[in-house]
């Protein structure tokens, strides 16, 4: 059985990796070990190269034909852009072509990306694509549960039972044990995960961002005095570094050039190490969703630093909502100290409620996957 899997292969972005990953691993685990994923680049469509990005067109009908499935993979997939005239989505493909696809398809994990103010363009054409699909008996639209299933809805004018809230595949995502040189032996061992990622529009209000940094380094410190901290900064791509320069700064000498490191970026085949080196920390600091939910599928203590909607939407979604720490509060800093401080205290209550979530969010999973199990051909 061969499923065309449309993803992110190339991306320096580790998130993306992570929801390769969890997704191929739990579809194997449900439908059938020896499934083969044909990875079939998303980035080749959206970037320039030599020869100008390749097109969704009939050839990749044809493509998708020659498969026994289309797996869409979860990349921010509804991000509204000027250029993509003929679906309103990432997946650019105009109606009169879905039609001629004769394979199943599934949307898997797939996410949005649309901040207040922001222009959905071509919402008329996806509002057609998602109505088509939705009437396909052999097409499934599982969505990220990080709130795109209402903003979906909310952008096409209507409701539809054919799109489902699925738990973030990034939950499931393989970590490699092994020696990582980040993880110091006998100390308290941070992930710090920074998102600088759409700075304008995550960060309108300079002022804002400066008061946040000052209160998670006074924090930091404030935890390094209880606490033998060893902190991994951990960038997942390169929007991160700038933030993490900013916070590297205002640390103290001591905290910053003695007890600190960072790990660079790697590719997606590397995802399960990237994630082995988190599965050996005491605790993540998770401004990026894709931080937030492995950090939960491995136990991890973690306390979610949310600068966007969608984080909320998620921790509510999973039962977590109490969590979430907006990084903007006024008392942000007496509430991260608290949450750090319970979470290291009591590590093990910690890792316990995170497993029940992820326990929860996998048998989740499986219903979906019995779904996509009864498109496929018999055998």
């Amino acid at each position: 059985m061969k499923f065309l899997h449309l993803a992110n292969f190339y991306s320096t972005n580790i998130g993306n990796g992570a929801l390769i990953f969890g997704t191929e691993r739990v579809l194997r685990e449900d439908i059938h070990p020896d499934i083969e994923f044909v990875p079939e680049p998303w980035d080749e469509y959206v970037i320039e190269n030599a020869l100008g990005p390749r097109k969704f067109d009939a050839g990749f009908a044809d493509l998708v034909n020659r498969h026994d499935a289309l797996l869409v993979g979860g990349a921010v997939t509804f991000n509204g852009r000027a250029h993509l005239a003929d679906a309103g989505m990432r997946l650019n493909l105009p109606l009169r072509l879905w039609q001629e696809i004769r394979k199943p398809v599934i949307f898997y994990g797939n996410a949005a990306r649309f901040w207040p103010g922001q222009t959905y363009h071509h919402r008329d054409r996806l509002r057609d694509i998602l109505a088509y699909l939705g009437q396909r008996p052999d097409a499934l639209i599982g969505v990220r549960n990080d709130g795109t299933k209402h903003l979906l809805e909310s952008l096409v004018g209507f409701a539809s039972d054919r799109i489902v809230s699925l738990p973030d595949p990034g939950l499931f995502v393989p970590a490699v044990p092994g020696e990582y040189p980040e993880i110091a032996k006998g100390k308290i061992n941070i992930a710090v995960a920074l998102n600088n990622e759409d700075e304008a529009s995550r960060f309108p209000d300079p002022e804002k961002k400066q008061r946040f940094l000052n209160a998670f380094c006074d924090t930091l410190d404030r935890l390094s005095r209880t606490w033998d901290l060893n902190l991994v900064f951990v960038p997942h791509h390169f929007d991160d570094y700038k933030i993490i320069a900013e916070c590297v700064a205002l640390l103290p000498p001591a905290l910053a050039h003695q007890r600190s490191v960072s790990c660079g970026l790697v590719t997606v085949p590397h995802t399960p190490y990237f994630y082995g080196r988190y599965a050996q920390m005491d605790l993540a600091l998770s401004m990026r969703i894709h931080s937030l939910s492995p950090a939960i599928g491995l136990g991890v203590p973690v306390v979610p630093l949310v600068s966007q909607q969608r984080m909320s939407a998620f921790l509510d979604d999973m039962g977590l909502a109490d969590m979430g720490l907006d990084i903007f509060d006024l008392n942000f800093a007496e509430k991260f100290y608290a949450a750090a401080h319970r979470a290291l205290s009591d590590a093990v209550a910690a890792r316990q409620r995170l497993r029940g979530a992820a326990d929860a969010a996998r048998e989740r999973t499986r219903v979906f996957n019995r779904e996509i199990r009864r498109l496929l051909p018999r055998g």
